[in-house]
């Protein structure tokens, strides 16, 4: 995966667009597979993995590169306290959120000045973060959206605002703080889930939480093994260490009273795997099939020149 390095004289200067949709069919399904684009993405994905086996979250320092986005979620989250849901009938979808993206939208460029600091390229990234949030329209969110938000620290890393170096802290800082941010908005706001495929499903709403989180127990120096999730006392005490026990901790919490093999019958049976290191290729193969192979999920994936559809 190419990183963006010092442009000698001689160089085409780089032209960025803005991201659009190029999968709309299976044909073109098809070639995104076989794109750079498919190759970095997922090549990023196992990068981020790998950068976080055997790490706890608070023993990850957050370097100062990466301290300027972890504050703008922590703004957003912020702005949800400013916001509160609105007295409608309908359960799901409180139009509040409406209200709460607009701000996000209008506030983007002067905040995303210190996070993408080549300003060329501001359009092209702010596209994928603005996608991160949910949709204004449906008001949902779902493993799409949290596909986005890796395809922003993509683009960063591409463009080499981001480097080697901050991989772990990019997922057990920033990705872990974006977590935390879609989780209040998803309660608060009460998104629906986006294409989920309900309890025959990994999870209504994540896929990479649960990836990185596995990732982070493969020789765990706790000794923890995937059966480990119907300890509710060690879900309690390591929820905020271990991404994966904090998926599993916040599902149990919104379905309390549904027994957990019922509610999520996917991830009772990953229980039952022998080692994490199993459970996290077998969360990857998922995710190539079931995100990034699905057309009703990849077909909204937009493409530009960071993230080229056509090639290098």
């Amino acid at each position: 995966m190419e990183q963006a390095g010092a442009a000698s004289s001689e160089e085409p200067t780089h032209t960025y667009v803005i991201p659009s949709k190029k999968i709309d069919d299976p044909l073109t399904l098809e070639k995104f597979k076989k794109s750079d684009a498919h190759k970095d993405l997922l090549g990023f994905i196992a990068m981020l993995a790998a950068s976080v086996k055997n790490s706890r979250m608070s023993e990850t320092p957050l370097p100062p590169s990466l301290t300027p986005l972890y504050n703008y979620l922590s703004t957003l989250d912020q702005w949800i306290d400013e916001i509160p849901p609105v007295q409608q009938p309908m359960r799901f979808g409180n139009k509040a959120y409406r209200t709460w993206q607009d701000r996000v939208i209008k506030e983007s460029d002067s905040m995303l000045a210190g996070i993408v600091t080549k300003s060329e390229a501001m359009a092209e990234v702010k596209s994928y973060l603005l996608e991160s949030f949910g949709s204004y329209e449906r008001i949902d969110y779902g493993t799409g959206h949290e596909l986005n938000f890796v395809v922003t620290l993509l683009c960063l890393f591409k463009l080499g605002i981001y480097k080697q170096e901050d991989l772990k802290a990019l997922v057990n800082k920033v990705f872990n703080r974006y977590l935390t941010l879609m989780r209040r908005i998803q309660l608060i706001y009460v998104l629906e889930p986006a294409g989920s495929h309900g309890v025959w499903g990994l999870d209504d709403y994540q896929h990479l939480a649960f990836l990185f989180g596995a990732s982070q127990l493969v020789d765990n120096d706790s000794g923890y093994t995937p059966d480990i999730i119907s300890s509710e006392k060690i879900l309690g005490s390591e929820k905020d260490e271990y991404m994966y026990f904090g998926c599993i901790a916040f599902i149990k919490q919104v379905k309390k009273g549904v027994p957990f093999f019922e509610s999520s019958p996917i991830l009772n049976d990953i229980s039952a795997v022998p080692n994490w290191g199993k459970v996290t290729q077998g969360l990857m193969k998922m995710f190539e099939a079931e995100v990034v192979g699905k057309l009703p999920v990849i077909k909204h994936l937009k493409f530009g020149s960071i993230l080229n559809f056509e090639g290098k």
